[in-house]
């Protein structure tokens, strides 16, 4: 079972993000974080991005184009400084109204009580869907 700090960490980010608080979320990543969003070019926030300032203009982007309506963890688990979360998510685009329902999983590491890597195990096709407003 992963190391109570390294869950806890990942449960203050899991609530943040809930509650859209988004200086919680910064505060959570360690100066030189990595976060992994796959994703098609069509979505905003796909891709790598590392360090604070750019990981900070990918969770603008996600919070300008995306409405969160249920994001219920249903499961985490790990060792020491390696947290994996599946959550049960349904949100809706901005741009186009759509709903999207995925069950996800996220892999976290933590070390000395920040995150340094955060990537997502997602239905991409499913997300791209979601936001091509071609139909």
């Amino acid at each position: 079972m992963a190391d109570d700090g390294a869950k806890g960490v990942v449960q203050q980010f899991l609530t943040a993000i809930k509650g859209g608080d988004g200086q919680t979320m910064m505060s959570l990543l360690a100066e030189d974080a990595v976060v992994v969003l796959p994703g098609s070019f069509k979505v905003a926030w796909a891709g790598r991005w590392q360090g604070r300032e750019p990981i900070k203009q990918c969770f603008s982007a996600i919070g300008a184009l995306l409405d969160i309506r249920d994001h219920t963890v249903t499961l985490m688990f790990g060792e020491g400084e390696h947290v994996m979360v599946l959550i049960d998510e349904t949100s809706a685009a901005k741009n186009t109204g759509r709903l999207l329902h995925q069950e996800t999983a996220w892999y976290f590491r933590i070390v000395g009580g920040a995150i340094v890597h955060w990537q997502a195990y997602e239905d991409t096709e499913q997300i791209a869907w979601v936001w091509d407003d071609a139909g």
